[in-house]
């Protein structure tokens, strides 16, 4: 089959018009939000990276509507407009690539080509993991046996969690591997995570000869892990601003996964005969009753946040923090104060304690503050709803339930205050924001921004 001279000539001469520089720009400004969109960061910080991209590679206006794993961008150059959609495979958290993105733009440079922009999303992607995966499992486990510890277990409870929560990760990086559905990997996880820790409960209860009266206190605690901090944190923190688009999607997003797991863990206290009652308080001394509880704290945070990839000096400040917010939490829950609002006062104090370390240590404070707050999560809270429902228990089941949302409601509440208190990106919805009066000094980075935006004005 000959072609037409003619029609090839027109095809030539339409390929020849086309704005092939605009295209690489434009293609190298969706890499960037893409990757921090698929990194699980808000799509504020999305939208930050694609808007100072485009200004550095000489774009004109941006405007682009993120959601939770598509984004959809239109720029413009010498009246000429190019419209891109990208797409994020599957929703995933990476607090290392978050706060590489971040540098790249808070330091993105007055000029850049799109060749040099891709050169460093290139190097940012190439970027291996900072842990090995038989790490990570083992600081699962700990996380999860701290969280046992917390929740008012004791040595068994802890020993029990230990494999249960290790195998259950396993199972659960594995299945995500395969790219099995993503809500029955969940499902899967849970029911492995609760039927290891009814099996390693049997076993103990038979070497040592009685049950632990305080056995139903780590139950929960094996599946902890598969709580979604992100989605969760990220997703309030949007509605805060009124950005819907992305806040919604993400929000159902959490409270699907929320109800996977919750699922999956109902199945097995069904079948292992949990009560919904909360287990009876360890008897401990208080001073030790506080060392203990310190170090679960820690420990938790620290162990979360290598499983989600935190730097290691990032990963210990936050369990540092994390410490000073759960004994707020925990004291005033002893003094009788309502668990909302322990939990409230907690996160708010939580949220500002990870600004100010943020603007001291130059840290990402997203990355810092997610793993400080899935130690306030309503977990067993969740659990003993279903399991009042099943029993028939319909009042208490409501009241449980109320308590549980009203949990979560405090959770994004504090650390929206915190954020509001510190970040004038979040307060104020205009693309100038005026800077707070705040001691510390901001990054030299964002200082060049701000320049750069009242110089366009």
């Amino acid at each position: 089959m000959q072609l037409d001279p003619e029609c090839l000539g027109d095809q030539v001469h339409e390929d020849s018009l086309e704005p092939r520089h605009l295209i690489r720009r434009t293609e190298a400004v969706a890499r960037a939000g893409r990757m921090m969109l698929g990194a699980g960061t808000s799509a504020l910080r999305v939208r930050q990276l694609m808007i100072r991209a485009a200004s550095a590679l000489g774009l004109g206006r941006v405007q682009a509507a993120i959601g939770f794993t598509e984004l959809t961008m239109t720029v413009e150059r010498r009246r000429v407009f190019r419209t891109m959609v990208s797409e994020v495979g599957r929703p995933g958290v990476d607090a290392h690539r978050i706060e590489l993105l971040q540098r790249l733009s808070n330091e993105m440079p007055e000029r850049i080509t799109a060749t040099e922009l891709t050169a460093r999303l290139d190097a940012i992607e190439a970027t291996p993991k900072l842990y090995p995966a038989w790490l990570r499992g083992l600081l699962v486990a700990l996380a999860c046996g701290s969280v046992a510890v917390l929740a008012g277990g004791g040595g068994r409870e802890v020993v029990a969690v230990l494999p249960a929560s290790a195998l259950a990760y396993l199972m659960f990086r594995r299945l995500g591997r395969w790219q099995v559905n993503h809500l029955a990997v969940v499902v899967s996880a849970a029911l492995t995570a609760s039927a290891g820790y009814l099996l390693a409960g049997w076993a103990l209860a038979q070497l040592l000869g009685s049950p632990s009266p305080h056995f139903n206190a780590g139950f929960m605690c094996a599946s902890i892990f598969l709580v979604p901090g992100f989605p969760l944190v990220t997703a309030g923190l949007e509605l805060t601003r009124l950005d819907l688009t992305a806040g919604i999607p993400r929000m159902v997003y959490a409270v699907m996964i929320f109800i996977a797991i919750t699922i999956g863990v109902w199945i097995m206290a069904r079948i292992g005969g949990i009560p919904p009652e909360p287990a009876p308080p360890p008897e401990v001394a208080e001073p030790a009753l506080w060392a203990l509880r310190a170090a679960a704290s820690f420990t938790a945070v620290f162990g979360w946040a290598l499983m989600l990839n935190s730097p290691l000096r990032t990963a210990a400040v936050s369990g540092i923090i994390a410490i000073g917010g759960n004994a707020i939490r925990l004291a005033m829950t002893d003094a009788g104060v309502v668990d909302h609002v322990a939990v409230f006062v907690a996160c708010a104090a939580m949220g500002l304690g990870c600004a100010i370390a943020g603007r001291l240590l130059r840290l990402e404070k997203i990355i810092m503050t997610v793993p400080t707050l899935l130690v306030m999560v309503p977990g067993s809270s969740a659990l003993r709803t279903l399991l009042r429902f099943d029993a028939g228990e319909v009042q208490l089941a409501v009241a449980q339930g109320i308590a549980t949302l009203l949990g979560v409601v405090a959770m994004v509440a504090g650390l929206s205050a915190a954020r509001m208190l510190t970040d004038p990106e979040w307060i104020f919805t205009r693309d100038d924001p005026p800077a707070l009066r705040l001691p510390l000094r901001p990054r030299r980075g964002r200082r060049r921004v701000r320049r750069r935006r009242r110089a366009r004005l």
